[in-house]
């Protein structure tokens, strides 16, 4: 299915907490991996404190099941690695292109 519909996260971590950054990173991609209805999902580091994930659905439905289970989820088991609080937007996928590997 063709994704319609997205997630962008952007985290503003504290100096020194990449590591501790990486395990909160794994523990949602363990999340998104349970939820067969995410279409794409990219963790990315623009800066040493700051990161980014971009998550993709075919419906409104299944984001909100990932929204419900991910990320926003296990904010508060991690809320001392940010140096700023979470973003979470909606977003709708105007155009994509995507190659299986």
């Amino acid at each position: 299915m063709k994704p319609t519909v997205g997630v962008l996260a952007k985290f503003i971590i504290k100096p020194g907490m990449g590591d501790e950054f990486m395990k909160f990173v794994n523990e949602g991609l363990l999340v998104v991996g349970r939820q067969p209805v995410t279409t794409l999902w990219i963790g990315f580091r623009i800066t040493d404190t700051k990161y980014g994930a971009f998550a993709a659905f075919a419906t409104e439905a299944d984001r909100e099941a990932l929204l419900a289970a991910g990320g926003p989820r296990l904010a508060p088991k991690y809320g001392y690695i940010f140096a700023e609080p979470l973003s979470f937007e909606k977003v709708d996928i105007v155009a994509s292109r995507i190659v299986a590997s």
